[in-house]
């Protein structure tokens, strides 16, 4: 919405001192400038004004509006201490993250149904008789809908035809719409986290790009059945420009996405997954991102020591904790409490399954297969080097051997760890693993291309790191890198080191 909205703006508390502003549309949401100031809880002093986020009520030419998680920007002759209105000489400015238009409604306000559109989801579904050059003649049918249960209700995937005549021409268009529903309800925050964000991280790995959501309408709870096809709030409205379905990079059938008649079985595990590791998808659904290099590959590999601990049941005893906490007991130079005692066992304990552990795990419950194909033969070494440039990043420990400063072994790190947490996820919603997986990811340029890079020689890091656990490496590269090369990333880092962890067995599986 790039137009300005100008009408009345209240808070739900306040419902009586309504004041006027201008809604905006700006990147990455709105932003209201009021003529006056709204009554909101204030925090701070000395020129510091705290306000939580905040939702607003609006009324802009008839239309009601809900503007929610609105923060405080800026604020000039505002008196927090005010019990009534303030002069409309004062002024306040806001930043929107969500829109509603139709409605007045809250973050509990509960809706029966929910529709919205992906950019990228067509390119997925399957086609109809609107392909090739010509419309084939006869009467029009869509393909049919996929309908998969969702906790008490349904997710319907389907084309939705718009129709146009006039005069001298007819058209058909089609429209792949998501719809949910269920009888107890959603919260918008329910929409986004439990059917359109897990929807949307799923498209765009698939197409490997960016897609986003949008013509998302929510029906009311409560509205009877015939007014639930005209009755409905807009949600982040556009201003009659859709969002430009991308066409996809990668040739259909998509390799890292499920077969149209495999979704029933396929989307409730994976929505279910994406709630319990959301952080995991979160940091690894296509997008574009910020930060630097170092900061990237942080993220990456703690999202990746994350879905370790969702996947994997925590080891049932600690022998090496148990011994040092018995040696402990059995000193006879040092006296220690029990209670000191037990801190020390508990903080063995948090060490005993090393990152480097968890990496391995992860990567090898892909099948020995694609451990091969992916790394090149050198799954172990990446999961060591790995492991050591994240713990020296975010410890700060002095490393001579200076391999958290290689731009290489960063920007191989960075992409090896996002490619594996995102082959975990899908193996783990039904995709297939070893050698049916190492044929989709053939078809896959992206891992085609991670799996011929040369920016990053893991053995003879690995060696340069600790020269006494790695053997020298071969004269020979491990892989003939003949392949496409990744252009990745490479940004300079501050130097930083960690001692080596051990290298032992990945715990067992759930």
């Amino acid at each position: 919405m790039s137009e300005q909205l100008h009408g009345a703006w209240w808070t739900p508390d306040a419902p009586t001192v309504r004041v006027p502003g201008t809604l905006t549309g700006i990147d990455g949401g709105w932003q209201l400038n009021l003529i006056g100031s709204l009554l909101v809880k204030w925090g701070g002093g000395e020129g510091l004004h705290l306000v939580p986020p905040t939702t607003i009520w609006g009324s802009c030419l008839g239309i009601p509006y809900t503007l929610l998680h609105c923060y405080l920007a800026d604020v000039t002759g505002v008196d927090p201490h005010a019990t009534e209105s303030t002069s409309d000489q004062w002024v306040m400015k806001w930043r929107v993250a969500r829109l509603v238009r139709g409605g007045s409604v809250t973050d509990t306000t509960r809706f029966s149904a929910a529709a919205f559109e992906i950019t990228g989801l067509p390119a997925w579904w399957p086609l109809s008789g609107l392909r090739g050059p010509h419309v084939r003649a006869g009467a029009y049918t869509a393909p049919d809908d996929v309908v998969v249960p969702l906790n008490g209700g349904t997710i319907t995937i389907g084309v939705r035809t718009e129709r146009h005549s006039g005069r001298r021409g007819k058209s058909l268009r089609e429209r792949v719409i998501a719809m949910a529903g269920r009888p107890s309800g959603f919260t918008l925050d329910d929409v986004d986290k439990d059917v359109a964000g897990p929807l949307r991280a799923l498209v765009a790995i698939g197409v490997d790009e960016p897609v986003s959501v949008f013509n998302l309408r929510l029906v009311p709870a409560g509205s009877p059945h015939g007014e639930a096809l005209t009755r409905f709030l807009d949600v982040d409205p556009h201003d009659g420009k859709e969002p430009e379905t991308l066409p996809s990079s990668v040739p259909a059938p998509f390799p890292l996405a499920p077969a149209v008649e495999d979704i029933p079985s396929f989307l409730p595990a994976w929505l279910e997954l994406a709630r319990r590791c959301s952080v995991s998808l979160d940091s690894v659904e296509p997008r574009s991102r910020s930060g630097s290099l170092q900061l990237q590959l942080l993220d990456v590999v703690n999202a990746a020591e994350t879905l370790h601990r969702s996947l994997y049941a925590d080891p049932a005893e600690h022998p090496f904790a148990e011994r040092v906490r018995k040696a402990l007991e059995q000193s006879e130079t040092i006296t220690f409490t029990s209670r000191e005692r037990r801190a020390v066992r508990d903080a063995v304990k948090f060490t005993e399954v090393s990152l480097e552990q968890r990496l391995l795990a992860l990567a090898e419950g892909l099948g020995s297969e694609v451990c091969t194909w992916l790394f090149s033969g050198a799954v172990r070494p990446w999961a060591f080097v790995t492991a050591r440039i994240r713990n020296v990043l975010s410890h700060g420990f002095t490393a001579s051997d200076g391999v958290h400063e290689d731009a290489g072994a960063l920007a191989g790190a960075l992409r090896l760890t996002e490619a594996v947490i995102t082959l975990r996820l899908l193996v783990e919603a039904g995709l297939p693993s070893g050698a049916s997986l190492v044929d989709r990811l053939e078809r896959h340029r992206g891992m085609r291309s991670l799996s011929h890079q040369t920016i990053a020689d893991w053995p003879a890091l690995a060696h340069r790191i600790n020269p006494r656990l790695w053997a020298p490496p071969e004269a020979e590269s491990p892989s003939d890198n003949t392949g496409e090369n990744e252009a990745l990333p490479v940004l300079p880092q501050e130097t930083a080191t960690a001692t080596s962890p051990p290298h032992v067995q990945p715990p067992s599986r759930k």
